[in-house]
């Protein structure tokens, strides 16, 4: 019985340290630093609408003013920002690298 017990436990401790490693980052952030320096050299992205909550969290691992001013400084990115409908106020957080960057708008 113990045995069952302690599979029991171990497994409930997995599921929920999975379910923390989640909470803690629902988006495939990369290291800020790291996606920040990809917008620069980056001449496409994906933009993603994100809501208010999402937003905030992104805030966590973004600094919004240089997200928006190195998007502002890449003319390629930029024009694809545009294209896809959204303007440099709403981009609020980035994720990837220069070949697979994903930019969050608000």
């Amino acid at each position: 019985m113990n045995i069952f017990k302690t599979l029991a436990l171990t497994a409930t401790l997995l599921a929920g340290g999975a379910t923390a490693t989640l909470a803690a980052s629902p988006y495939d952030v990369m290291d800020g630093v790291s996606s920040l320096g990809s917008i620069q050299e980056a001449g496409s992205a994906t933009v993603l609408q994100v809501n208010a909550n999402e937003a905030f969290t992104l805030k966590f691992d973004n600094d919004v003013s240089s997200v928006q001013a190195r998007v502002k400084n890449n003319a390629r990115l930029l024009d694809a920002v545009e294209r896809q409908g959204y303007t440099i106020e709403q981009i609020v957080g980035v994720a990837g690298d220069q070949n697979s960057l994903t930019l969050y708008a608000l």
